[in-house]
């Protein structure tokens, strides 16, 4: 079965993605505080809306749709615009009802459906891994969480923080483990270069794909996120090692 690809639009990435995310996926896309995730996740939407007319819904369970607003009003995007044209939407369950949002699945099911949603982001995971008293019981609830998510027929990425590893050459991990339930995980790093802090991106895991193994640095501008290889030979290298 030939593989369908939803490309995310951003310099670099897709190629790092052997031409983007597998249509239908769930992927995890993690991270310290600060590092872009929340950029990264939108700009996925967004292109999706501009370029590839696609709809996007963007579900918000630490803030609200005004404080997100907030936070990507220095970027040279017009999502009002993509509001008033419904290429963009917003849901936002504060984090005191996660709970709410794990409930009126059907309710999101049909609304996807009815408004031909293609693309969505899950903004963060962390109030619904807080929702379950203990871990066997959180991981009954990712279950839950990602089969539900699969009826949407969407390419969907899940937001969290993470645990960083403690050597270069030791996988990091999210702090509630549920990279290992999704279809692909996309991991940011900080790191020092001339005693300036930068970002950096890898693509850790992406299930019968060909991917991009290298830790590829990135900046962040007013039109988004970049990612800078060192050289043009780089970036359209082959990747190298397959990640199942």
């Amino acid at each position: 079965m030939k593989r369908e690809i939803v490309q995310t639009g951003i310099e670099g990435l897709d190629t790092m993605l052997n031409g983007g995310f597998t249509k239908g996926s769930i992927s995890m896309l993690s991270g310290p505080t600060g590092c872009g995730k929340s950029t990264l996740a939108m700009q996925f939407l967004i292109n999706g809306a501009e370029k590839y007319n696609e709809t996007g819904l963007y579900i918000v369970l630490e803030e609200t749709k005004d404080s997100v607003y907030s936070n990507i009003s220095g970027y040279n995007w017009d999502i009002a615009k993509l509001e008033r044209t419904k290429k963009m939407l917003f849901l936002d369950y504060p984090i005191h009802e996660a709970n709410q949002f794990l409930s009126k699945n059907s309710a999101i099911e049909e609304l996807i459906s009815t408004l031909g949603v293609e693309r969505v982001v899950i903004d963060s995971i962390m109030p619904i891994a807080l929702l379950f008293q203990n871990d066997d019981e959180r991981q009954r609830g990712f279950l839950t969480l990602i089969s539900n998510i699969q009826k949407w027929n969407t390419t969907t990425i899940l937001i969290s923080e993470d645990t960083p590893a403690t050597t270069q050459d030791v996988l990091p991990h999210t702090k509630y483990g549920m990279e290992s339930l999704t279809h692909t995980w996309l991991h940011m790093y900080y790191f020092y270069d001339s005693g300036e802090r930068k970002r950096a991106l890898e693509v850790l895991k992406m299930k019968g794909v060909q991917h991009f193994t290298k830790i590829v640095p990135l900046e962040i501008t007013n039109n988004g996120i970049n990612m800078l290889f060192a050289t043009e030979k780089e970036k359209i290298s082959s990747p190298k090692k397959k990640i199942v």
